[in-house]
This record gives C-alpha cells, sequence and structure tokens, in this order.
C-alpha cells in the first residue's frame, strides 16, 4: 500500500532522508567531543544538549498544533538546521577546545528542538494522507525504514571519517536537510490543501499556550484507558529497556558463550536484535493485525519472564536471546499498534500536544522498573530474574484485569474534540 501512494512514499522519503543526516552528526559530534581534552565532559555536554528538547517537547507540540503555515515551516526548519551544521563545521574545524563544545551543544539542542518541531508537524499530515486501517502498517513501516537507515549511514559514516575529517560529515549533513527543504518546497502544492483543512488553536498570549498545554495534557492524565494503556506499555518497555545490558552482563561473565571475541559476540546481539525490530515493525503489524493487543502484551511479557529465568536462572544465554526476540517483536507490533490507536483517536487540531505528552510520559514512566531491575542485575542475575519475573506476572494480571482489548479510545477523547472547537 506505501509505495502505492507516491506522494506518501515522497513525504516519507524525506523524513528517511533527515536520518541520514541526523546518523551523520551524532557520529561526528561523539568523535569530536572523544578528541577533547576532557572527552568525558564532552560527551556529558553533548548528552545534555540532546536532553533540553525532550524537557521542551510538550511546549514544541503546543506550538506545533498552533502554526498555520506548516508546510512553510517544514522547509524552513531544513534550512535552519542546514545553517546551524555549516555552523558547527566551521567551529569544529577552528577550535578544539571547551568553549567550542559549549557552542556546538547550543546549536545542537536548537537544531533537535527543531526536528521534533518537524515531527510534531508532519504527524497530523501524514494521518490525514492515509485511511485509518492504513495506518499501522504506514506508521511500522517508517519505523523500521528510519531503524535501517541509521545502521547504514552510521555505517557509511564510520567509513568516512576513516579518511575525511569529522567536519566534513556536519557539511554533509547540512547538505542533507537542504536536499530536505527542497523536497518539502517540491511537495508544497500538495502539502498546503492539507494543512488548510486543519484549524489550528490560536495563543493571543504565553498564558494561551500554557492554558492549552495544561488543558490536555490534564485530559490525557484523566483518561483511565490511556493511563492504564501507558502504564502497561511503560512496564514493557522498562523490561526490554534492561535486556540488552543485562545479555552483555553475562556475554562478559561467561567466554565460553561468546562467538569468537566479545566483541563480535555484542556485534551479533546488536544485529539479531536490530533485525528482530525491523521485521517486526515493517512485517509485524499485517502479519499479527487480526491478533488482540492483549494477546500480544502477554506474549511479549511471557517471552520477557522466559528471557529472564533462562538467563538468571539457568545461564543458557543464547535461548534467552531467543525468547528476548519473542518479547522484542511481539512488544514492537503491540506499540505500533498503540501509535495508530492513539492517531486515529486523537483529534488532528489537537495531535502534536498530545503526541508530545505521550512521548514524554512514555519516556518518564519506565525510569523507576529500569533504575530498580538495572540495580538488582548489577547485584545478581539470579535476583534480577526472579525481580524481573514479578514485575511482568503483575503486568499481566493488570492486563487481563483492565481488558484493555475494549478500550474505546475515540469515546475517551471527544471532550478533547470539542475543546478544539472552542
Amino acid at each position: 500500500m506505501l509505495f502505492k501512494n507516491k506522494f506518501l512514499t515522497k513525504f516519507l522519503t524525506l523524513g528517511w532522508t533527515s536520518c541520514i543526516g541526523d546518523a551523520l552528526y551524532v557520529l561526528a559530534l561523539m568523535t569530536y567531543a572523544a578528541t577533547l581534552d576532557d572527552p568525558a565532559l564532552g560527551i556529558l555536554i553533548i548528552t545534555i544538549s540532546s536532553t533540553f528538547p525532550q524537557i521542551v517537547e510538550v511546549i514544541t507540540g503546543a506550538l506545533a498544533d498552533s502554526t498555520k503555515r506548516k508546510t512553510q515551516l517544514l522547509i524552513n526548519s531544513g534550512v535552519f538546521r542546514g545553517f546551524i551544521f555549516i555552523s558547527i563545521g566551521f567551529i569544529i574545524m577552528t577550535t578544539n577546545s571547551l568553549w567550542g563544545i559549549l557552542a556546538i551543544g547550543i546549536l545542537n539542542a536548537f537544531s533537535d528542538t527543531a526536528g521534533n518541531f518537524t515531527e510534531l508537524i508532519k504527524t497530523p499530515m501524514m494521518k490525514m494522507m492515509v485511511k485509518e486501517e492504513q495506518l499501522e502498517e504506514v506508521i511500522g513501516t517508517d519505523q523500521g525504514f528510519r531503524q535501517i537507515i541509521d545502521v547504514i549511514a552510521g555505517f557509511l559514516g564510520t567509513l568516512l571519517l576513516g579518511f575525511l575529517g569529522i567536519y566534513y560529515l556536519t557539511f554533509m549533513n547540512a547538505f542533507v536537510f537542504f536536499v530536505v527543504a527542497f523536497g518539502f518546497n517540491r511537495l508544497k502544492k500538495h502539502l498546503v490543501p492539507l494543512e488548510n483543512k486543519i484549524t489550528p488553536p490560536e495563543y493571543k498570549t504565553i498564558k494561551d499556550m500554557l492554558t492549552h498545554i495544561f488543558r490536555n495534557i490534564s485530559r490525557l492524565l484523566k483518561m483511565t484507558a490511556l493511563r492504564n494503556f501507558l502504564l502497561l506499555s511503560a512496564s514493557l518497555g522498562a523490561v526490554l529497556g534492561t535486556t540488552t545490558t543485562v545479555l552483555l552482563m553475562a556475554f562478559a561473565n561467561n567466554v565460553s558463550a561468546q562467538v569468537a571475541s566479545f566483541e563480535f559476540t555484542v556485534t551479533l546481539l546488536k544485529t539479531i536484535l536490530l533485525t528482530v525490530a525491523i521485521v517486526a515493525s515493517v512485517v509485524g503489524p499485517k502479519l499479527l493485525g487480526g491478533v488482540p493487543m492483549s494477546i500480544l502484551l502477554i506474549t511479549a511479557l511471557i517471552g520477557g519472564i522466559l528471557f529472564m529465568g533462562t538467563l538468571g536462572m539457568f545461564e543458557m544465554i543464547w535461548i534467552s536471546v531467543i525468547f528476548l526476540a519473542v518479547m522484542m517483536f511481539c512488544g514492537t507490533v503491540f506499540s505500533v499498534r498503540l501509535n495508530a490507536l492513539f492517531m486515529k483517536s486523537v483529534p488532528t487540531e489537537t495531535l502534536g500536544t498530545m503526541a508530545a505528552g505521550m512521548n514524554v510520559f512514555s519516556a518518564v514512566l519506565p525510569i523507576p522498573i529500569t533504575i530498580l531491575l538495572n540495580t538488582v542485575a548489577a547485584i545478581s542475575l539470579n535476583t534480577y530474574a526472579i525481580v524481573g519475573s514479578v514485575v511482568a506476572f503483575i503486568v499481566i494480571i493488570a492486563v487481563l484485569i483492565l481488558k484493555v482489548d475494549k478500550i474505546d479510545f475515540k469515546a475517551q477523547f471527544s471532550n478533547i474534540q470539542s475543546y478544539a472547537k472552542e
């Protein structure tokens, strides 16, 4: 379906193209930070600057909702980010100091914020391009292709660094975003009619914008169905978030389980898990389209229990990888289905704010469980298996009690629709 819709394909391809630039840029930035006299401080500054856009994402979403000239801002964002990367390239060329990395950190925060803004503008447009029943396939394919491109671009960037300077990658990144801006300009005549169908909320003052944010976030929090879904999804995400770290611990402590060397084993493991995630994103929604979301979630959690048991209790590391693959596959399909259900249900006029709120909650909610499981794993993999299995079992019971398959999201969001029209 996706590649038969040429307009949608071109629209998504521009997003995939920007992924090339992002992958090259991250590689260049971390390589530059590593060359400083204090590389740890440099990497910390870059990490903090990358966190800032996430902190202000809800505000970015509200601004994306209120934007009237969405297509023009997509074009402007590409040009803006292109010039930012040219500036970063010149900084890398001319200095290798703390002030240089501080300036890059500030520019990086602006660039990533502009990138988030662009994605939140594109989300309602993509929703309007396809039928509701096609959203899962489109979201899954988009997610899968982004992962593929990220890997390929990272590999090519590593090769280029071997015979080009670091700043060349930033200039190449700038060129990529100029191409993206040019591409959106070519699609302008198709995108403008879409944006004209959206009635954006108007903010006369900053107070109006903050009121819009708090009202919509408050509605999100008060919706029992959505809150339950977020908590269940976050619990699954928390368990998944510990698996790679725990596997690396297990391989490091068990030389006989390694293939050739620890480095090669890590590469092989990441390749396997990435392949599972990509296949689940691209093929999973269609392959498991008729499977209820509760079954997907329960199967993923059972896979998690078996993963933790075979790894922590019996030290069957490669067998545990099989169960982890099952967990990742079902968890990825569940995530795609949840995102599609969310997009179908949220009014287009407030999708930016709502999507940003969902992103923040999805990032924050798993943290306590992830910290608990990682701490326990550092003490004992056996204890990790017990604690993690208890967490997963509790979530399975919650899925059965809450009857998530019977949730009507559209009914939950009906009051937001009326608010959007005020």
